[in-house]
């Protein structure tokens, strides 16, 4: 139950508080195929202002998103194992590496970008997925 709260908190938190409607964010490639132990990377462009937070999310299918990076405007490069995040606040430009890709990679990865905004000024910018796929 508890899990079920903490996404439907997420979803809601996304609805309300994060990009505006001028706002846009993209991201690319839209899949990759990959071999087990390659490296790879997904990039995330934006046009949020002002600026709050960027994060990086995974997703795996039937579940709900996992975060695995939240950068703010003083970040500019962080890891959490095998992931590492690079943010760029003046091109508006966001990287995600994947280093030795493993078999419980396969997902989609989600670059969400927030904004300060009050209830009612802002919407949820409908996001691109990203799929990591790989080869048998």
């Amino acid at each position: 139950m508890d899990k079920h709260l903490r996404t439907s908190l997420v979803v809601l938190w996304l609805h309300f508080c994060w990009v505006s409607c001028k706002n846009q964010v993209e991201q690319s490639p839209p899949s990759l195929i990959i071999l087990e132990e390659e490296n790879c990377t997904f990039q995330c462009n934006y046009t949020v202002s002002p600026f709050n937070n960027l994060r990086w999310y995974k997703q795996d299918t039937g579940r709900g998103p996992a975060s695995l990076i939240i950068m703010t405007y003083s970040h500019r490069k962080k890891s959490n194992g095998r992931y590492t995040v690079v943010l760029d606040t003046t091109t508006m430009h966001s990287s995600l590496h994947v280093t030795v890709a493993q078999l419980s990679d396969p997902a989609f990865y989600i670059c969400v970008v927030g904004t300060l905004c009050s209830p009612g000024t802002c919407r949820q910018y409908p996001n691109l997925y990203l799929e990591l796929v790989k080869e048998a």
